[in-house]
């Protein structure tokens, strides 16, 4: 039976305007659409003929005992059904094609809008919601594709051909069966009722299905290192069970609905037996009509049978495009301005923070009127404990977010009112957790610079420290990474990002605790590469190292949002104030770790 099991709790409100709207985004596909409609509508002409031809056999052949109009009709019968079936297998893959072309564009309408979301977006939505409308959602509109759609269209098209096909045949006999109608429209209203209840839980469900599936796989190292499998084996099991549940409120609908169907189908055929028998004897009906008659009545009930099944299926397409349109008409809060302000041939990376006020609230700033001005080529390390506001300002400093109060600069122009083509190709950063591409490690070294030879490559990697470590895999730079960097540790994939971030040749480059998933070996290699790769560019380093601290230029400490000192390590230690304090802290955790003094 066919019922939708995707998509979440969500009430189409309007569905005509929901329609037009998914008509407009289909206007390219008029043609083959229109093409589909044709071989829909000879489909179903083909199958209202079949009927007359053998009303024609019997009452001209059969019953006058013409042999040779029989073997005629038989004939024309035959090439009816090949015409029926030709046209209907056309019918079929034409609006398939369409359907699925236009589901084509469409997700790529949706994910290419998706990923120019800001960072807020993403930030305040769950990653399965919005995998789940890319996924979920789409198989709703793939499924009512690949088995609703030629069925409502040819359903609605059969019932209003048989309506006319029926009174065409006999009137008296086409109102006995219309007599039916109020029956069956009290049923179909009460099925729709509960089942509109059931399939509503149904996709309730399968989301709370999806999301514990999801948190627990995501989550089975934890779940593993504290025994506590059967615990989420109970609590999976649990809602599953309640997905299990609605699922049998929808069987319940379905065993009462159709059941009920066949029987008015039943007694509309026991009426026509009744009514036309009678008159067959009595000489004022043919039996060659009664017989076609009877023939239009199962085509009748069919297609309503045929639009209850596909029901459910329109419902949860018309909910997932709401849904996917609802993204659609999101916009993002950090827009490419409209006109640009091109930046000059050699950008110096001049870079400031003017009266800078922040916060993923507005009504709770994270940083607070943040001044500050970087030099081109300057190096700074900013500083400051957990909740200080650190990464704030590094994903202001690349445009994630705007600035609530004041603007950013890159050498004067607000970086607002730059295209982010130019922003991306001058300011770079490196993340915390290195995100690598499934692909090989070339594809994803030269993400950002698609034009990189292999030469530049080498020299890059030959920079930091990293050209053996390459040649030393089995196929150096076209080794599969595979998904999400899996094949490397941590902190190998955080030295690739690093050199995917290199690779760009920024003028700018933010490093967001870049470090930190290296063992101290290894961040002393990257340290002294960096020391070369980042001579001559302005560097915003994000740091939680002492030895990073050491290499700054300058040290700018935060405390709540706000900056309380900023000047060289040397100096700023002297002084005796928040990062001597920060300092010192730091130096315990070296010594009680059993390590050097570098971490923090």
């Amino acid at each position: 039976m066919m019922y939708a099991r995707y998509g979440g709790q969500h009430r189409v409100d309007k569905p005509f305007r929901l329609l037009a709207r998914a008509a407009r985004y289909g206007r390219s596909l008029l043609r083959p659409a229109i093409v589909a409609a044709v071989w829909t509508i000879l489909a179903t002409a083909a199958k209202l003929v079949a009927p007359l031809v053998l009303r024609s056999g019997i009452d001209k052949g059969v019953t006058a005992g013409d042999l040779r109009f029989v073997f005629g009709a038989t004939g024309v019968f035959l090439i009816v059904l090949g015409l029926q079936y030709l046209t209907q297998r056309l019918s079929t893959y034409q609006v398939a094609a369409v359907g699925e072309t236009y589901l084509r564009d469409l997700r790529v309408r949706v994910f290419r809008h998706l990923i120019n979301l800001d960072m807020g977006f993403f930030a305040k939505s769950k990653v399965g919601v919005l995998v789940s409308r890319m996924t979920s959602d789409v198989e709703a509109l793939t499924q009512f594709v690949d088995q609703g759609a030629i069925s409502v269209i040819t359903s609605l098209l059969m019932v209003t051909g048989v309506t006319v096909a029926m009174f065409f045949v006999d009137v008296a006999l086409a109102w006995t069966v219309l007599a039916l109608l109020p029956a069956l429209l009290v049923v179909s209203i009460i099925f729709r009722r509960y089942a509109d209840r059931a399939y509503q839980a149904i996709r309730e469900q399968i989301g709370q299905v999806l999301g514990a599936l999801q948190e627990g796989i995501s989550g089975v190292r934890v779940v593993q290192a504290y025994t506590q499998e059967r615990r989420q084996a109970v609590e999976f099991g649990r809602v599953n069970e309640e997905y299990f549940k609605a699922n049998l409120q929808a069987a319940k609908a379905i065993a009462s609905y159709f059941p009920a169907v066949d029987f008015l189908a039943t007694v509309g055929t026991a009426l026509i037996l009744l009514v036309g028998g009678r008159r067959v004897i009595e000489g004022t009906m043919s039996f060659g009509s009664l017989v076609a008659f009877l023939l239009y009545l199962s085509y009748f009930f069919e297609p309503i049978v045929q639009l209850s099944n596909v029901y459910n299926l329109l419902q949860a397409a018309l909910a997932a495009l709401s849904k996917l349109f609802g993204i659609l008409d999101t916009r993002p809060k950090v827009a490419e301005p409209a006109d640009p302000v091109p930046l000059p041939e050699l950008v110096r990376g001049a870079f400031s923070f003017e009266h800078v006020t922040f916060g993923y609230d507005p009504e709770v700033p994270i940083v607070v009127d943040i001044d500050l001005e970087i030099d081109p080529g300057e190096r700074i390390a900013i500083v400051g404990e957990t909740g200080a506001g650190k990464s704030t300002l590094a994903k202001l400093a690349v445009r994630f977010y705007d600035p609530d109060e004041g603007q950013v600069t890159l050498d004067s122009v607000d970086l607002r009112r730059l295209a982010f083509q130019d922003l991306r190709r001058h300011v770079a950063m490196v993340p915390q957790e290195g995100f690598l591409f499934s692909g090989s490690l070339r594809d994803n070294l030269r993400f950002a610079r698609p034009d990189a030879t292999d030469e530049e490559l080498w020299a890059v990697l030959e920079a930091a420290g990293m050209a053996d470590w390459v040649r030393s895999l089995p196929e150096r730079l076209d080794t599969e990474v595979r998904e999400r960097g899996s094949r490397f540790s941590s902190g190998e994939r955080q030295l690739v990002a690093l050199v995917r971030a290199l690779v760009a040749d920024p003028t700018v480059i933010v490093l967001d605790e870049a470090t930190s998933n290296l063992d101290p070996e290894t961040e002393g290699k990257v340290e002294a590469a960096l020391d070369r790769l980042l001579s001559g560019r302005t560097a915003i380093v994000i740091a939680h190292r002492l030895r990073t601290v050491k290499r700054a230029d300058r040290v700018v400490v935060l405390d709540g949002g706000r900056i309380a000192e900023q000047g060289p390590p040397d100096a700023l230690l002297a002084a005796g104030g928040a990062y001597a304090r920060l300092y010192d802290v730091w130096e315990r955790r070296g010594r009680d770790s059993g390590e050097i003094a570098d971490h923090v």
